[in-house]
């Protein structure tokens, strides 16, 4: 658990913390949802570490983790930019354990929405 500590803290750096008025980190409901991702992580890592008889399909315990990781991070009040960042943990822990779970995280990424939302604003700051 203590290990899972320095990713929550980089999740929450992630989620925009000191913009505005009151931050995303602040708000309780990106609290409970990062705890939540946290644990899903925790039994994604869990169910890989069984064996799989196929690497294609993996195995019960990683799918049913794999299901309730993109379920609970489809409902998380989350930046895309985070949503993301929990995807590419959630792949490496899956890497060569199921490869149909991996590819059901690739197409969740919100890559589209990433790079529609992004204005260039930063990219040009003033000289």
């Amino acid at each position: 658990m203590l290990r899972a500590l320095p990713l929550l803290g980089a999740v929450l750096l992630l989620a925009g913390c000191g913009g505005g008025s009151r931050s995303a980190c602040e708000s309780p409901a990106v609290h409970r949802a990062l705890t939540r991702l946290e644990a899903d992580l925790g039994s994604i890592k869990q169910a890989s570490a069984l064996p799989v008889r196929d690497s294609l399909q993996g195995n019960d315990a990683i799918n049913r983790a794999t299901d309730t990781f993109l379920r609970d991070l489809a409902l998380a009040p989350l930046d895309n930019l985070v949503r993301n960042r929990l995807i590419d943990h959630a792949a490496a822990l899956l890497f060569a354990s199921c490869e149909q779970c991996f590819q059901a995280l690739e197409a969740s990424r919100p890559i589209v929405a990433i790079e529609h939302a992004h204005t260039g604003t930063a990219c040009h700051a003033k000289n």
